[in-house]
């Protein structure tokens, strides 16, 4: 081999040593990420399932898993991002007093379902074979 052969191989090496640690350095920092999100979700979790009714929690967790849109919206408007930083402070005041004073119940949720899918709440009016929301009925007579 000669001299200049010798010195591409050696270079050759150092790019691929260079290229590998940027790769396990990529992955080590997507990982990290990954964990933190998790670790961050787990908190959420925590504190939805203490500030929510048993019924309330089982019916977000529901919508989590059949209308993944509108459980983003549901979560976003119990756990805003101005709660979401200071989640660990947060955690720490509930453990601190063991709960919550009151938990938001199903009606809540569902309410906020509701909003998220943009259905107006209206009284309906049966008037013999007719059906009428309430304003009609009241302008009708």
């Amino acid at each position: 081999m000669s001299d200049q052969q010798e010195r591409e191989d050696s270079e050759l090496d150092r790019i691929r040593k260079r290229k590998m640690q940027e790769l396990l350095q990529k992955k080590k920092q997507q990982e990290q990420t990954q964990q933190h999100r998790t670790s961050l979700e787990d908190k959420v979790d925590f504190v939805l399932r203490t500030v929510l009714e048993p019924d309330a929690y089982q019916h977000l967790t529901r919508l989590q898993q059949s209308e993944p849109r509108v459980y983003q919206y549901i979560r976003k408007e119990l756990v805003g991002d101005d709660v979401v930083q200071n989640i660990d402070l947060l955690i720490m005041l509930i453990r601190r007093q063991g709960g919550v004073p009151r938990q938001i119940p199903r009606d809540v949720i569902v309410y906020l379902e509701r909003q998220a899918k943009g259905i107006k709440s209206k009284i309906q009016v049966k008037r013999g074979d007719e059906m009428m929301d309430l304003g009609s009925y009241i302008k009708k007579d």
